[in-house]
């Protein structure tokens, strides 16, 4: 007898927001209704190969753990889920901060925001934070390990 498959605690709406000449897939948990200035929302960064359905486990950790729900978003980031891919084979960080930066516009014009990174996305956060720190209250890394050492 296999076990039951995983059913969502809180579930998600799905969207498609126009950013950058891209049709971006986001995922929202709650809405701008639970995000008071003391508790922004929280935009969570999926790694390589990976889509932002995958943070479903932690959304829901979460608010178990919280005992109450969250303005979470999480897109896919460009050719990654249904997101559009932009129509050539190569991606670079200079599209991801760029990206990440018309989203916060869009869905989060004003006040800071909780910013969480995995892997890929970690990075990325990191990147951002750095470039654009009043739009961050909190940061957490998971598994990003920053850029390979360059020579400038």
């Amino acid at each position: 007898m296999s076990p039951a498959p995983y059913r969502a605690r809180r579930a998600a709406a799905s969207s498609f927001v126009p950013l950058r000449g891209l049709r971006y897939h986001v995922l929202q948990w709650g809405s701008a209704a639970l995000a008071p200035p003391a508790r922004p929302p929280l935009v969570m960064l999926h790694g390589w190969m990976d889509v932002a359905a995958s943070f479903q486990f932690a959304v829901d950790a979460l608010a178990a753990a919280e005992g109450f729900d969250r303005w979470v978003i999480a897109p896919d980031w460009r050719g990654f889920g249904l997101t559009e891919a932009p129509g050539a084979d190569t991606y670079w960080f200079p599209d991801y901060l760029a990206d990440l930066d018309a989203l916060l516009d869009a869905l989060v014009p004003d006040g800071a925001i909780d910013l969480l990174g995995h892997s890929m996305g970690g990075n990325v956060v990191m990147i951002y934070a750095g470039l654009r720190p009043a739009r961050i209250r909190r940061l957490v890394n998971l598994e990003g390990f920053g850029l390979p050492r360059t020579q400038p």
